[in-house]
């Protein structure tokens, strides 16, 4: 029994099925909901991404399933084997792995860092005690912008990655 496999497997099974489940839940319900309701949807906003929640377990969850899935990918093709790289397992299992990585690179890059602003202007104005100033305002709406707009692209590429894991497996060509 290869408990590294396992080890391995499970790691990147359960860390990829957290990630991808939070990123649909987002993209498909939450931020339409936080952007329906206004000033009240941005407080829920600042809860649940401020620090310590939401970014750091997706990052962490994010982090786990690319070390996972780069050492899987390693040991399946056999390091690099061209043959397999070649093959329908191959070229399932690399494109998943592909979209998967830029579904983690837009949510380090583009995404918590909005998500991040958005919280930090969201205090400056509760520490202000009215509304936004214009600047504000404007801002805030670009990064809501922002958010929608990545987290909807964010969301493709991680249904890219999870099917092509999930039907590697069954290509055959």
């Amino acid at each position: 029994m290869d408990f590294y496999l396992i080890g391995l497997r499970w790691i990147h099974i359960f860390s990829g099925v957290f990630w991808a489940g939070s990123t649909f839940l987002v993209a498909g319900f939450l931020e339409p909901s936080i952007r329906a309701t206004g000033p009240e949807g941005g407080k829920v906003m600042r809860y649940f991404a401020g620090p310590g929640r939401y970014t750091l377990i997706m990052s962490i969850a994010g982090n786990l399933v690319w070390i996972s899935g780069g050492l899987l990918y390693w040991r399946v093709s056999s390091g690099l084997n061209p043959d397999w790289l070649s093959s329908g397992y191959g070229i399932g299992l690399t494109v998943g792995a592909i979209a998967g990585l830029v579904s983690a690179f837009i949510g380090m890059i583009v995404l918590s860092r909005s998500a991040r602003r958005m919280v930090a202007i969201g205090k400056e104005v509760e520490a202000q005690g009215g509304p936004p100033s214009p600047e504000q305002g404007t801002e805030i709406e670009q990064l809501q912008g922002n958010l929608r707009t990545f987290g909807q692209i964010n969301a493709v590429f991680m249904a890219i990655a999870v099917t092509g894991m999930a039907v590697a497996q069954y290509l055959w060509f």
